[in-house]
């Protein structure tokens, strides 16, 4: 690298030579011209290709009480005295598994629970082979529960594939993996290839709370101790759940314990989070502490997630609790009439991850599933899901580029990164720097450049910002060779990259540009855009800001957005890319 951030030349601010500025003029009017991305809008995705089995949750509801529902027994409603209700109660057979879960001797986690233990009964539903034999099992509430196995029947997963990947699910809550929705929502993840896995929290034999509006969250104050142990111990009862089909008969075989992800509705995204390794809340003045953190997570989704109310965030002061989690990529769907969990603050929380994140906004929904939402919330949840639990290259590439679901409700993005993959071949991962008295971006794939610039060698202030994409190395066979210029005459510091040959014509042909190397390789965009399977790069210029020419190459479409509101121009894309 020969640039002025290497060279130790000392910045200054003088107007640019009309030679320099005229090139710069000339090759934002140059760029190649950027259609309209045809993966930006996408058709919902339907039910999945499997039928579905589940494990047992057979009940006596000869049990439940006169004048009682089952789901009450369901989500562990005390009675009106404080006597408790749990599913345990209703079983009818030893075959439903429930798990006795040691709470830590932790008073500021887990207040009066510390030093106790729990029971957490789950349930497993699982892509079969249609002639799965098992009967439908009914639910006093009108739904069913598919195929489900009873005494001692084994799961009957699909012969499709070896192994299957794992999905923990969350439900919100008071809620249960059995009660309204939740029960379909689970069968329609199992029918796209996931063996989902879902506690029964139980969340009201801890904490019997409301937070619908501010007088629930004062009283949820008033109860903090127990609401901060409801909230801790949702992520030791997933891991837990996590725990035991991993090493059970009939599913630790089956199972993949490389592909493991998470879904979860409203206290259900946030149980995830701390599952991560996110800074759980535990006092009024929002200092925050760690309940566990689980490397075995490789993606989390969320539907409406409860990342807590502006003045009392779920993940201490500011959200900071969510700085130290593990890299697991976050999906967040939320409505914008979302008084109990307000997508604010969950855009708050999501703006400070490093990681892969996408915060999908519905318009006008509100807190709970919403049925015109339905092919929006499962198509961004599987494409999520598929790209970073499953590790699809082309999943990737699509969600990168989607913007929107075809039909259903009104949603969009507000908050988009998708990391790239890990190199691999010919590839290499373009990092872009910073340098804050530049006031200028950089980017290189060589990495004995970045090791030099993460150490300040020659001048320091450069720093990693957080956003890269993939090309191909310099010397593949693969894509176009970028020319990559500098200029550091008159007062003027700044790279250039490009693969258009014109481009690169017009720096050579000025005196104030120096060559200095074919950067890396990536293909132009045709006269449509980029082709399926590949991530556009989109190229902004910051129209002289300052004096100096500076381009930023990013393919997150809300910091796109953001440097169009600091009044740099938007050229388009200019590469596409392996994703």
């Amino acid at each position: 690298m020969t640039s002025t951030a290497l060279h130790g030349e000392t910045p200054t601010r003088p107007p640019l030579r009309t030679a320099a500025l005229l090139a710069m003029l000339a090759l934002a009017l140059a760029a190649p011209p950027s259609r309209a991305d045809s993966l930006a809008t996408i058709p919902p995705l339907g039910t999945g290709p499997y039928a579905v089995g589940c494990s047992s949750v057979e009940q006596d509801f000869s049990r439940v009480p006169q004048g009682e529902n089952a789901e009450w027994w369901w989500e562990g409603v005390p009675t009106e005295d404080g006597t408790p209700r749990y599913v345990t109660a209703l079983l009818s057979s030893s075959a439903t598994p429930v798990l006795t879960i040691p709470v830590p001797d932790d008073g500021e986690l887990y207040g009066p629970h510390a030093g106790t233990s729990v029971q957490i009964a789950l349930v497993v539903c699982y892509p079969t082979d249609a002639d799965n034999p098992y009967a439908d099992y009914a639910l006093p509430t009108g739904k069913s529960v598919p195929r489900m196995q009873r005494g001692g029947d084994p799961p009957l997963l699909a012969s499709a594939r070896a192994r299957w990947p794992v999905l923990l699910y969350s439900h919100g809550y008071a809620g249960s993996p059995i009660s309204g929705d939740y029960i379909s929502v689970l069968t329609r993840l199992a029918s796209h290839g996931y063996a989902v896995v879902a506690p029964f929290h139980g969340d009201q034999r801890i904490a019997n709370l409301r937070l619908e509006d501010a007088s629930d969250l004062l009283n949820a104050i008033a109860n903090f101790s127990k609401f901060t142990a409801m909230q801790a111990v949702r992520p030791l009862a997933l891991a837990a759940a996590l725990d035991h089909v991993l090493d059970g008969p009939g599913w630790r075989n089956r199972l993949d314990a490389t592909q493991v992800a998470g879904f979860g509705a409203s206290q259900g995204g946030e149980s995830l989070m701390l599952m991560a390794g996110a800074k759980l809340t535990v006092s009024v003045g929002l200092s925050s502490k760690q309940v566990t953190s689980d490397p075995r997570l490789k993606a989390i989704t969320s539907y409406v997630p409860y990342f807590g109310q502006p003045i009392f965030p779920a993940f201490g002061r500011d959200q900071s609790g969510v700085d130290g989690m593990l890299p697991v990529p976050v999906l967040a769907i939320s409505g914008t009439a979302d008084t109990t969990a307000p997508i604010g603050t969950t855009e708050k929380a999501m703006r400070r991850l490093a990681q892969s994140r996408i915060l999908v906004a519905l318009e006008g929904v509100e807190h709970g599933f919403d049925l015109p939402s339905t092919g929006d919330i499962f198509t961004w949840t599987l494409t999520f899901l598929a790209a970073h639990a499953q590790d699809d290259r082309s999943a990737r590439a699509t969600l990168q580029r989607m913007e929107r679901v075809a039909g259903g409700g009104d949603d969009r993005r507000i908050v988009d990164y998708t990391a790239p993959a890990p190199a691999s071949g010919g590839e290499r991962i373009v990092v872009e720097f910073q340098n804050d008295e530049l006031a200028h971006f950089f980017y290189t794939a060589d990495a004995e450049e970045a090791a030099m610039l993460d150490a300040g060698v020659i001048v320091p202030g450069w720093r990693r910002t957080g956003f890269a994409f993939k090309a191909w190395d310099r010397y593949d066979a693969n894509g176009d060779a970028s020319c990559r210029y500098f200029t550091s005459r008159s007062g003027v510091y700044s790279h250039f990259y490009s693969i258009w040959a014109p481009e690169c014509a017009i720096l050579a042909a000025d005196p104030l540009w120096r060559f200095e190397a074919q950067a890396f390789r990536a293909t132009l965009p045709s006269a449509e855009d980029c082709p399926a399977g590949r991530m556009r790069v989109t190229r902004v210029y910051n129209l002289m800001d300052g004096g100096a020419p500076n381009h930023r190459f990013l393919t997150s479409a809300s910091e796109i957005a953001h440097m169009a509101d600091e009044d740099w121009l938007v050229e388009g894309s200019v590469f596409c890319t392996p994703p």
